[in-house]
């Protein structure tokens, strides 16, 4: 697995669409070279922001493959690669590594959501499986998922399990769990 850590800001640009609403990949560039120019270190894609889950596998996976593409020099990518099947999700995570994503992201799948923390981290165990050299972060964010688990308790449980787990993208609001 590759040592890199992530610092800096890491935005969550948004996936830009035609009026018809297709994809407009051509804009990636210049999403890009914005946050670029502007001190940003890299960007979270197809997570909430980037619509990921209104997106096909096939259009995420094409946006990804731009973002690395065009990705300045010194910049990194952090592709979502969560979805409600573990299988497009582990798709996603193998297509995320082939590309040379420098990590990826879940959130668990959220319609038959994880009953215990044991099951979210088996849920993330495979998908980080399918990309076992690429960095892999929980993507925390219950007010979008259902899925309310103490990170704690997630670390706890996944730290032998999962062993390119490199941290949590925490999107919630319960201070007192993210002080924990």
């Amino acid at each position: 697995m590759p040592n890199k850590t992530l610092s800096g800001l890491i935005a969550a640009p948004h996936t830009p669409f035609h009026p018809h609403g297709n994809v407009r990949y051509e804009t990636i560039e210049r999403q890009a070279q914005l946050l670029s120019n502007n001190g940003v270190s890299g960007a979270f894609i197809c997570g909430t922001t980037g619509e990921g889950a209104s997106l096909t596998t096939e259009e995420r996976m094409r946006v990804a493959e731009r973002w690395r593409e065009v990705q300045p020099e010194g910049f990194v990518t952090v592709v979502h690669v969560g979805h409600t099947s573990l299988g497009e999700a582990s798709a996603l995570a193998r297509h995320a590594q082939e590309i040379g994503a420098d990590a990826m992201a879940a959130v668990p799948p959220f319609y038959y959501k994880p009953p215990t923390v044991d099951a979210l981290v088996a849920a993330c165990a495979e998908i980080a499986a399918a990309a076992p050299q690429t960095p892999f972060y929980y993507y925390h964010i219950p007010g979008m998922t259902g899925v309310h688990f103490s990170m704690r308790a997630f670390l706890e449980a996944a730290a032998d399990r999962i062993p390119t787990l490199a941290g949590i993208k925490y999107s919630d609001g319960d201070l007192m769990d993210f002080g924990r």
